[in-house]
């Protein structure tokens, strides 16, 4: 049996007794006598009760997957075609059928009795009520594109409630009474931002008298910077996104941007297609601008491997089915691993369709193995964190009014031409000569050369730098890289056909440098830079000689030294308008160029140096970028990398949806076209209806992995295309949707339980949502209410308390994630959303509550109940900071024990509590006083737990108590579930 479900008290009838309740749920699984796929009163539809049957019990054999000689049944050709005499489904003599035959045979039925699906009576009825009444086939209703209603149209949520009450009706049930104030402000806070209302944004609320009071508190929460944190993790968990590579060594990767990408983009609420196109394309736009090419990191986001005995042809291919496979789940509602290996076996998609949609990812260009690196193939420099990311945008708006300005200048043809020649004239730069030396102690100098015929590597100090300019890494970097006391050396020549500008980004520690030609003042990276720095070289015509020491730190995994000319991009186009913002920036800055005298110079000046200082504080992050020419992409035989066969593919889409439109590119633009197109049946269906799942637990369709013939009907399918379209036409607006759903009636009502309606999974929506909260609000919501929780938005995954040798004992002895070194400070207490996912060990407190391990796509989470939750809700160590820290803020700020009872519960349920619960709370806190006072030494021992300081101002024993208080209310159902 599963495990119990966690309801709260307050939401089912306490007469009516737990084991029976939770049985019920436990067992009723599609049974529902509201939504039944049996339908025999009227007409019975084929695309609603008689296709469900035929997937589930008939298509493993008769279906799109079947041998050549067998009979079909998934298209009305099939069915009806003549096989010598006879017909599946006889329109012309329906009694002549041979489905009514077999169904119906006692001697040789179908499915056969020994199959594990045999049919039931009423599917028979069914089948058999179909065929008489002349056996016609119908769409899946997936496949339709969405339609809104006539009678329902117009942007209210008064639409919703209008497709809610028509079921109810039907079913002499109405509305549940509305929930009250408290309740509803705590459960529409916790929606949109994951955290209850602050004591202030509350109590506005609940003074506010006027109609339009929770409609302000939801457009407060809306816009709070929270709102972006909390509905993140349910898109990384859908892309599966870690900070490891997930497979042998699972080592670090460096993809954190784009996260925090995913975060400013929901906060920002940019439209959703535009947020579906960037992750799949964004490279793609003309001249991208930095967080469209973050945002490709989405393509990048599925495991991968660097171990020794892979095969790499064998991860090319396995690398582009996780991708296919996680595109299926995330925006198709579908499972399409079937369709690797042969023909779907109840969806209409065929292998060499799924092996088209494959083409559209067979040629990005990063290589098939990671060589265990943290940056492998494309990827760019990106802000380490939010504040970064605002900084960055502001000064990409100074840099598009300055080429505005520039613009307009260039529009003399006189004018561009003078630029156009100036740049010719230096693009015949070249570097030559590249040396790395051996790791050496710091405060070594250079080494000499080698001498001439020395043989043996051990004793040579210097060998050639592959990889240079560009980037050491992977097993390329293996003896080269220097560690922490070291430096490596390395030397290269320039020479440039005249006076001109090169800019040259280099890595390292404090005291890293650049030389040239022995210049007495040489480029470094000082105290409070990064670890990477942009210098300047001007250079007089003829060779230079450049040398550059990188000092060796902490993590340093790979070394990395560019040398660029902007000028090389616009006397490659001869267009101004083309070339790249970066480089345009950087031409008219540069202090010897044509530019040099124009009013726009000392502007681009200013712009390209504060954005060189900010680029200097910027991390790597891994994105997507399209060969040069596009692989060779074929069928593959039993899905085996080896065997491919037939001709090569041009990259396609599925045939029973929209077709591609017509002007689309066949690449990742063009897959990205056809996601986004309204008149594609299944995209904005599947987001909407993850929406409303997280926002009323549970979605119109209860599957929301699987849209397909094996997945559960909607059960509300006008209200699911309305929400659809509705988006489409809204522009793709999250926070309207979002905002017509928490405004909505359906969602303001009481959610305790109805016993006079037997509908145990709320699929009439007769109640309000009520569920047990996830592992991250579980968390932040501790965090929260003891004060201690850091607002800092952004940056490098953190890495709070868990058990020791958890890592070690999952990792490789060659992994760098093998040691978990616990964060201090702050970064103990940041939002859930930045713990650090290492993929074959995610945090043991978020595992526990049923977080995924995001080794694949998660767009369904379940919630379990068990003994264990309870036990590390007493006794993890984060709880009982969050417990201690909490009392401390309840003896701080109150002066009686009755008032800070009261702020327990004003804080965690938004509202006063009742008597039981006050006698409850008072009665625990008794008997831990007298524990603790009898016993000091054991609540000195308690307020040690955590690295938050204790306040010695505080009676221990009251500390103590008040301590166990708030844990035990932190982990009842007034805090873990949502009511």
């Amino acid at each position: 049996m599963n495990a119990p479900i966690c309801v709260p008290s307050r939401c089912y009838n306490p007469n009516m007794n737990r084991t029976i309740l939770l049985m019920l749920i436990a067992t009723t699984g599609l049974a529902c006598c509201f939504n039944s796929n049996v339908a025999l009163a009227g007409d019975v539809d084929f695309a609603r009760d008689v296709l469900p049957i035929l997937s589930n019990k008939c298509f493993l054999c008769h279906g799109p997957d079947a041998k050549e000689d067998q009979l079909r049944l998934d298209s009305h050709e099939a069915a009806t075609e003549d096989l010598g005499g006879y017909r599946a489904i006889d329109r012309a003599a329906p009694e002549k059928s041979a489905v009514l035959e077999r169904i119906h045979s006692t001697d040789d039925p179908m499915p056969p009795d020994e199959a594990e699906k045999p049919l039931t009576a009423s599917e028979r009825k069914v089948i058999s009520q179909w065929i008489h009444d002349g056996g016609q086939y119908a769409k899946h209703w997936a496949f339709v594109a969405p339609v809104m209603s006539s009678d329902h149209d117009g942007s209210s949520p008064k639409q919703i409630d209008g497709y809610i009450e028509s079921q109810l009706k039907a079913n002499q049930v109405d509305f549940a009474k509305p929930a009250d104030k408290a309740t509803l402000a705590r459960r529409a806070a916790i929606v949109l931002t994951g955290l209850p209302p602050e004591p202030e944004q509350l109590k506005a609320f609940m003074s506010d008298p006027s109609d339009r009071a929770y409609e302000r508190i939801v457009e407060s929460l809306l816009n709070s910077p929270r709102f972006g944190e909390h509905q993140a993790r349910y898109w990384l968990d859908a892309v599966r996104y870690g900070d490891t590579h997930g497979l042998h060594l699972d080592n670090r990767r460096g993809i954190y941007p784009y996260r925090d990408w995913v975060v400013n983009a929901l906060n920002e609420n940019l439209p959703l297609d535009d947020f579906i196109s960037w992750q799949i394309a964004g490279d793609l736009l003309p001249d991208p601008t930095l967080g469209q090419r973050v945002a490709t990191g989405f393509v990048r986001l599925n495991p991968s491997t660097g171990e020794g005995g892979a095969i790499t042809q064998e991860f090319q291919a396995k690398n582009n089915f996780d991708r296919v496979e996680n595109l299926g789940t995330v925006f198709l509602g579908m499972s399409l691993t079937c369709a690797r290996c042969h023909n779907h076996k109840y969806d209409p998609i065929t292998q060499s369709e799924y092996y088209e949609l494959m083409a559209f990812f067979n040629s990005t260009a990063e290589p098939a193995m990671d060589g265990n690196s943290y940056t492998y193939g494309p990827t760019v420099r990106a802000p380490r964190n939010q504040t970064d990311w605002q900084d960055w945008k502001q000064l990409e708006a100074r840099r598009e009014g300055t080429l505005l300005a520039a613009g307009q200048e260039l529009k003399s043809e006189k004018k561009l031409a003078d630029v156009i020649q100036y740049a010719s004239k230096r693009v015949n730069w070249k570097t030559a000569n590249w040396q790395i030396s051996k790791p050496l102690p710091t405060e070594d100098e250079i080494p000499a050369a080698d001498p001439d015929g020395e043989k043996g590597n051990k004793k040579k100090r210097w060998a050639k730098a592959n990889g240079l300019p560009g980037a050491i890494s992977g097993r390329a970097a293996r003896g080269k890289l220097p560690g922490v006391g070291q430096s490596v050396w390395i030397t290269f020549d320039v020479n440039v056909p005249v006076d001109q500008n090169l800019l040259l980004t280099f890595s390292g520690g404090i005291g890293s440098s650049v030389t040239v030609d022995d210049a007495e003042k040489p480029s470094l990276i000082k105290e409070g830079d990064a670890k990477v720095k942009t210098s300047s070289m001007s250079l007089s015509e003829g060779k230079h000689s450049v040398r550059l020491k990188i000092i060796g730190v902490s993590g340093i995994d790979e070394i990395q030294v560019r040398i660029e000319n902007p000028w090389d991009s616009l006397a490659k186009s001869k267009r101004w308008d083309t070339t790249p913002k970066r480089d345009r920036l950087l031409m008219l800055s540069d202090p010897s160029g044509p530019f040099a005298d124009s009013r726009q110079s000392h502007s681009a000046a200013e712009v390209a140096e504060k954005i060189r200082d900010l680029e200097s504080n910027f991390t790597t992050s891994l994105v997507a970028k399209e060969l040069p020419k596009r692989r060779e992409t074929k069928v593959l035989r039993r899905g085996e990398y080896d065997m491919p066969e037939g001709d090569a593919l041009q990259p396609g889409v599925f045939g029973v949806m929209n077709p591609l439109p017509t002007d689309a590119p066949r690449d990742r633009a063009g897959l990205a076209a056809w996601l986004t197109s309204s008149d594609n049946p299944l995209v904005a269906r599947v987001l909407v209806n993850r929406v409303w799942q997280r926002t009323f637990g549970h979605g119109l369709v209860r599957t929301p992995e699987d849209f397909g013939l094996q997945g559960q009907q909607p059960t509300h399918p006008e209200l699911l295309d309305w929400l659809a379209v509705e988006l489409q036409q809204s522009n793709w607006d999250l926070k309207h949707l979002l905002r017509l759903m928490v405004t909505s009636k359906t969602f303001r009502q009481s959610s305790s339980w109805r016993a006079e309606i037997d509908d145990p999974e709320n699929k009439l929506f007769a109640r309000g949502p009520s569920f047990r909260l996830d592992a991250e609000v579980l968390r932040d919501m501790g965090l929260w209410a003891s004060g201690l929780l850091d607002p800092a938005m952004g940056g490098e995954g953190v890495k709070p308390y868990q058990p020791s040798g958890m890592w070690q004992a999952m990792a490789h002895p060659a992994s760098n994630t093998k040691q978990y070194q616990r964060d201090s400070g702050q970064r103990l207490y940041r939002r859930s959303l930045y713990v650090y996912w290492k993929r074959t060990s995610p945090h043991p407190m978020m595992t526990l509550f049923d977080a995924p391990d995001r080794e694949s796509s998660c767009v369904r989470r379940s919630r379990t109940s068990t003994a264990l939750q309870s036990l590390a809700m007493f006794n993890e160590t984060q709880r009982v900071e969050m417990g201690r820290k909490f009392a401390e803020r309840l003896l701080r700020q109150r002066d009686s024990d009755a008032q800070r009872i009261n702020m327990i519960f004003q804080l965690l349920a938004c509202r006063d509590p009742n008597q039981t619960e006050r006698d409850a709370c008072v009665e625990l806190l008794e008997k831990m006083k007298k524990r603790f006072n009898a016993n000091p030494e054991d609540a000195t021992e308690l307020l040690k737990v955590g690295e938050s300081p204790r306040d010695k101002t505080q009676n221990v024993a009251d500390q103590a108590a008040w301590t166990q208080v708030a844990i035990a209310v932190l982990a009842s159902d007034l805090s873990i579930s949502l009511y």
